[in-house]
């Protein structure tokens, strides 16, 4: 699989590794506005001058690719990764996919068009305790899931050239983004609507709010309590948070990466509890998602992370922002947005079948 990466700076040199990491897959070009970021790149990887471009059009221009991965700031993603697809590329997009719900539908009705599968990164899926979690609700395990609380409260500084300390809800939209899609792919269920407030505490350095009180109501009528900080004095939790799933036959605790599976007995009992371990796994994280993503690709199936379940997730994020600037309770997507989601895989699945 050929690959250009679109943005080399902090984060792309990171996936610049991941890529390294894989067989199958080859660079053939490498964008970035920064001159200084390209030659960063290019001394750190080894890569040839002739393989690194300013600008995204000549990249498309001259370079023989199958697929773009798309690590720049959210703002410029559906400039790129549209004119990617219509190139005639896949596309891998970092999260978060955009800031509005008119820019996601873009990409998706550009996906659409133009039969190029748009995937977005929500690795925190693909990890071994996740995974397990995910596994133990499918199985039963605590019966019917009525109630989750998820708890984030970890300390991070940005430097004054990032561009998330001048967000106006850096928490939700860059970071919670990941937890609301952890919530889907882990119990199975839609939100369906949001209530809550946030804040930003007297000591932090952003300009937006990074704390936030949410409860959404899912779709088999089950509720999540969402509790985050993300410039708290300390780190309590690791990047999954603090998870408690509540069923009616049981409960699944998850902290600092240990899960708990608890039994009930009666009314309000807990019979037994025991830690249960991890999936095991060759592969998680972004190594995971890139590998299932190409795999996807060549089967022309829609990968886990497509761009019509990532605006389930993402639209998540947006209503929360909705709801705690207005005080009210706010609809995740309209009927008229869930229909379009729907469309989406139902064309996809048959124009593959």
């Amino acid at each position: 699989m050929k690959i250009i990466q679109m943005g080399v700076g902090r984060f792309g040199m990171y996936w610049l590794r991941t890529l390294s990491e894989l067989p199958e897959v080859e660079v053939v070009a490498v964008v970035d506005a920064s001159e200084s970021a390209l030659e960063t790149c290019s001394n750190t990887f080894g890569l040839e001058a002739s393989l690194c471009y300013t600008t995204l059009e000549a990249a498309l221009a001259a370079a023989q690719a199958d697929m773009m991965l798309c690590i720049t700031p959210p703002a410029y993603h559906r400039e790129h990764v549209t004119a990617a697809m219509n190139a005639g590329l896949h596309v891998l997009c970092e999260k978060p996919i955009a800031y509005s719900l008119d820019d996601c539908m873009a990409m998706l009705e550009t996906s659409q068009n133009t039969g190029k599968s748009l995937a977005v990164s929500q690795q925190y899926r693909y990890r071994p305790d996740m995974l397990k979690m995910a596994r133990l609700v499918a199985k039963g395990k605590i019966g019917q899931v009525g109630q989750i609380r998820l708890d984030f409260y970890k300390g991070w500084y940005f430097e004054s050239d990032n561009f998330r300390q001048y967000m106006a809800h850096p928490l939700l939209i860059d970071m919670s983004v990941h937890h609301f899609d952890l919530v889907r792919a882990i119990t199975g269920h839609e939100a369906v609507d949001v209530l809550g407030s946030s804040w930003n505490p007297k000591w932090s350095d952003n300009a937006g709010d990074t704390s936030v009180n949410l409860t959404f109501t899912l779709s088999n009528g089950s509720h999540f309590a969402y509790n985050a900080s993300w410039c708290t004095q300390g780190d309590f939790c690791n990047w999954n948070g603090n998870w408690l799933i509540d069923g009616d036959e049981g409960s699944i605790l998850y902290q600092n990466d240990r899960i708990v599976l608890g039994k009930a007995a009666g009314k309000y009992q807990l019979a037994s509890s025991k830690q249960v371990k991890p999936v095991k796994m060759k592969q998680s994280d972004q190594v995971y998602l890139l590998s299932h993503f190409i795999e996807s690709v060549k089967k022309g199936r829609l990968p886990d992370t497509n761009i019509a379940d990532n605006i389930r997730s993402i639209g998540m994020a947006f209503a929360a922002v909705e709801a705690a600037d207005s005080g009210q309770r706010v609809q995740v997507l309209s009927p008229e947005i869930d229909a379009h989601l729907r469309e989406y895989v139902q064309g996809w699945q048959m124009v593959r079948t």
